[in-house]
């Protein structure tokens, strides 16, 4: 009996790796480059530093948090997409509430927090393919000819993040730096990602539906291998298809990154020259 739950706890256990692993690395990687990032446009410009890309950030940020909350039947008892004064620092807000005794509101939750991750990827993903068209289809092809993997090993690990960076090639050409509709996508890139990362209360509210997630996972298995269903199986098609989604945070992360260098190079300097 003790080999079997363990044996389910480690099947649960890598399945939802496989669901939520890359968004929870990645979430909390973009949190701490959006948090210096703010810290160094605040130094240089003050609060309107922060709101330079906060006025298209912020609104995609809430309203991936208020989709998942109709998604999963929440009320949305107030919100707000962007707060131009704020005195305490909050650009946004969604405030839900929900019945505690229902599980599929209580694993969204989970949802609900990661909102603005999933949201701020479907904007990455319309802006490239409605101003960057060719690099979306570049993009799309190469992902096309691996998703056929049955399995997520190191190969496709590895395939992700070589197509990923294919991908910043396919957007930094040459001939997109002299097109309109480049910098266009940058300005909005810039600005989602610096924008995409999860609030402590975001984290502190996903918690609860991981949780439930988990332990739904770990249910769902019991039956399963009472009736000789191989749940992992269905598993792995599923985030076989992360490959898109994993290039794309990948794409937001590296434009976070991009952020972070720009302010510091700006708040350096600008302390160079006030010195």
């Amino acid at each position: 009996m003790t080999n079997f739950l363990l044996n389910i706890i480690k099947i649960s256990t890598m399945e939802l790796f496989y669901l939520t692993g890359i968004i929870i690395v990645v979430g909390f990687s973009l949190g701490m480059l959006e948090k210096m990032t703010n810290t160094n446009m605040q130094k240089s410009f003050g609060y309107k530093g922060i709101l330079a890309t906060a006025v298209i950030g912020t609104p995609i940020h809430e309203i991936g948090h208020a989709i998942m909350c109709i998604v999963f039947f929440h009320k949305i008892n107030r919100i707000k997409l962007l707060k131009i004064h704020s005195k305490d620092g909050t650009l946004g807000y969604v405030e839900h509430s929900y019945n505690k005794g229902n599980v599929y509101q209580r694993i969204g939750n989970f949802f609900i927090g990661i909102g603005p991750i999933l949201s701020g990827t479907f904007v990455l993903l319309l802006s490239l393919y409605f101003l960057l068209p060719n690099a979306f289809m570049s993009f799309n092809n190469n992902l096309k000819q691996d998703l056929t993997y049955n399995i997520i090993n190191l190969n496709l690990i590895k395939y992700v993040f070589f197509n990923s960076l294919s991908l910043v090639k396919f957007i930094f050409s040459l001939k997109n730096l002299t097109s309109v509709n480049f910098w266009i996508f940058a300005i909005i890139a810039f600005s989602v990602s610096s924008h995409i990362a999860l609030s402590k209360a975001d984290i502190n509210g996903a918690l609860d539906g991981f949780i439930m997630l988990y332990i739904l996972l770990i249910s769902f298995n019991i039956l399963a291998e009472y009736f000789s269903i191989n749940t992992f199986d269905y598993i792995l098609k599923i985030t076989k298809y992360n490959a898109y989604f994993s290039s794309l945070l990948f794409l937001a992360l590296l434009f976070s990154i991009i952020s972070f260098l720009v302010s510091h190079a700006i708040y350096f300097i600008k302390k160079l020259l006030t010195n």
